[in-house]
């Protein structure tokens, strides 16, 4: 290769990192945080280094490293910190090293060409485009596990300190970073056992790297031993430990399209053995050749270090503990993407540009989602217009992954003024994570004790907001509680990806309301208002409130009429809508709502006074239920009168 090509290859590199990266910012870090990123992010708020240390110690099984470095990040960046997508800057820069480090392990192995088709073939995997952009420690396992095998691979072949302590200080950084890179480690090992030829100083001098790595882990072997031994290690969402282990990797980690993913794959790992044969069968290029295989050798590593990590990942699964999941063994990304770039490189070139063309496609359009995260931004901005401090939050989520708790950090964190944990209480949910920071207010039973203590929560409150995902009979008895204080104002429900979570906020009944109308059999107007008096202008937005109480469960479907008539009594202006709460269809016996809606005056009604009128109709067949007065009366319209608003020019 020119130097002129060697510089066009080296800046078409360089431009394919910044736009796969870019790619990867712009589509996936404004998603809502999961709930490992949302632990970080508070952690990050109330600890120190020393505690987040303490804090990792206690579940013995991921090393600090890598969570150090993610909460200085957010540490760093203030109240910048508590929003996705600047917080995964932090995964933006992980994501352009370890594409870095893949493009310079390829260009070792098979050559720049070969290096830029490794980052490439990287960049567009829609596995390592999700998970690498997570505030989480995949993307830098990959950067490690790249980096661990340049490393090595420059020191076997000219063993110098400096090359020993840079294998030395990835490895550390490796096991720092999620104990899945023991795996890499240990393929590494198998590897270097497999393609050395024995010389007894060079053997004994990687042993000392190789323990010099393994003992950074010594603080955490005995708790991770511990977990596993005792049949606590495993997790419910662990592969399965059969064949549908391999499904399920193949499903979720090949290329896209997937033929053309297997078709390099395949070709690359052919490439690779049918050189290491040739190599076998020649002797060594010169005496003293260290490498079984000769220049072929490191090429072969792309295929031993997956191969042993993936059979001791599944033997651990099989007959150890289950923990073994597609995101822990993103190890195995860079060494597909270099397979599979040896075998791109080796196809004509117009196949080669066909094989781009349909990985590109994908990569540009399709974005895969891989885990739903719950809508938690969308829950505080429901939330805010109307929040204030001393408010009262009923939480009711049940969700495998935590959600009971990292919901509560969640509000604490970006609601404004905070939420304290004293005015939270959560029905069922899942236990507690994160135990240096405790929730408050947890029952998982509703006897008699538990709803007075629940009804003592609620005193002096005038707003309650009530959030439930996966809701179970278990809420019923708190809600009916809820209900006999407090009314349904407003309902929200709310998703992203595929969960489903509903929101209603609550306000407490006022002890002045009074019977103005009843339409139908079971439902009362007991009281109305309006914030902003009763002299409006054109153009204006006049807001409404009014309460209802249904002495039975409605049945229908209802609507609520609110309409400004003229002197003559034609409307002049009319908003007809379900109530702001819960449908008519949800009212039970005995249940107050608040409904809330705005009227917007016509620009060119002229100045003058107008009646305002309300009514409630059947959403289905658009019939007006009969209104009757306070005492019982039957009314001549099913319209009542409520009040004159006086209308002045805009």
């Amino acid at each position: 290769m020119t130097r002129l090509e060697r510089s066009a290859t080296v800046l078409l590199a360089a431009a394919l990192l910044l736009a796969l990266t870019a790619l990867h910012t712009y589509h996936f870090h404004g998603r809502n945080f999961r709930e490992d990123e949302i632990y970080t992010v508070h952690a990050a708020q109330i600890m120190d280094t020393s505690e987040v240390v303490q804090w990792i110690g206690t579940g013995g099984v991921h090393p600090a490293g890598w969570r150090v470095i993610a909460v200085w990040w957010v540490q760093a960046l203030g109240e910048a910190g508590l929003t996705e997508p600047v917080v995964r800057h932090f995964s933006t820069l992980v994501t352009l090293l370890a594409l870095a480090l893949v493009w310079r392990l390829g260009a070792d192995l098979g050559g720049w060409t070969a290096g830029a088709y490794a980052a490439f073939m990287l960049g567009t995997l829609p596995f390592a485009q999700f998970y690498m952009g997570e505030f989480r420690p995949y993307g830098a396992l990959v950067l490690v596990t790249a980096g661990m095998t340049l490393a090595l691979l420059r020191w076997v072949r000219r063993p110098t300190f400096a090359r020993a302590l840079l294998f030395v200080a990835l490895g550390v950084a490796a096991l720092q970073t999620h104990y899945y890179a023991g795996y890499a480690l240990a393929g590494l090992a198998v590897a270097f056992l497999l393609l050395v030829r024995w010389e007894r100083g060079l053997y004994l001098r990687a042993l000392g790297l190789f323990a010099a790595i393994g003992s950074s882990f010594s603080a955490w072997l005995l708790p991770l031993a511990h977990r596993f031994l005792a049949g606590a290690g495993g997790v419910t969402y662990a592969m399965p430990s059969d064949r549908r282990f391999f499904r399920q990797l193949h499903d979720q980690m090949m290329l896209e399209p997937v033929a053309i993913g297997r078709l390099l794959l395949i070709v690359g790992a052919l490439v690779i053995l049918g050189a290491a044969l040739a190599g076998l069968n020649r002797r060594a290029s010169k005496a003293g050749d260290r490498l079984r295989f000769g220049a072929t050798g490191p090429a072969l590593t792309m295929l031993i270090v997956p191969g042993a990590a993936l059979a001791l990942a599944f033997a651990t699964n099989r007959f150890g503990t289950g923990n073994a999941t597609p995101k822990n063994l993103i190890i195995l990304v860079p060494f597909m993407a270099l397979v599979a770039a040896l075998g791109l490189r080796r196809l004509p070139w117009q196949a080669r540009l066909a094989a781009i063309l349909l990985l590109t496609y994908p990569a540009l359009t399709e974005f895969r989602t891989y885990r739903a995260n719950a809508p938690y931004r969308e829950l505080v901005a429901f939330m805010t217009p109307a929040y204030q401090p001393g408010d009262r939050v009923i939480a009711h989520v049940n969700d495998y992954a935590a959600s009971t708790q990292v919901l509560a950090y969640y509000l604490h964190d970006r609601l404004p003024g905070g939420l304290d944990k004293a005015s939270m209480f959560h029905v069922g949910g899942s236990s507690h994570r994160f135990p240096y920071d405790p929730i408050a207010n947890q029952v998982q039973a509703s006897d008699p004790a538990t709803l007075a203590r629940f009804a003592q929560f609620l005193d002096g409150a005038e707003r309650a907001w009530l959030i439930t995902y996966n809701r179970t009979d278990l809420l019923d008895p708190f809600l009916d509680a809820l209900g006999r204080a407090f009314g349904d104002a407003r309902k929200a429900v709310l998703r992203d990806d595929t969960n489903v979570y509903e929101i209603v906020e609550y306000r407490r009944v006022p002890a002045d309301l009074g019977d103005v109308a009843r339409f139908g059999e079971v439902i009362h107007l007991r009281g109305w208002s309006l914030p902003d008096g009763m002299s409006v202008r054109a153009c204006q937005d006049v807001p409404f409130e009014s309460w209802w109480y249904a002495a039975a469960a409605p049945g229908a479907d209802l609507g609520i009429g609110l309409v400004l008539a003229d002197a003559n009594g034609q409307g002049v202006v009319r908003t007809d809508a379900e109530p702001s709460g819960a449908r008519t269809l949800d009212w039970a016996a005995g249940t107050y709502h608040l409904d809330g809606r705005t009227l917007s005056v016509p620009c060119d009604l002229p100045p003058g006074e107008y009646p305002l009128l309300i009514g409630l109709h059947d959403l289905i067949s658009a019939e007006p239920l009969p209104a009757f007065s306070p005492d019982g009366d039957a009314l001549d319209s099913p319209l009542v009168y409520l009040t004159t608003l006086v209308v002045s020019g805009p």
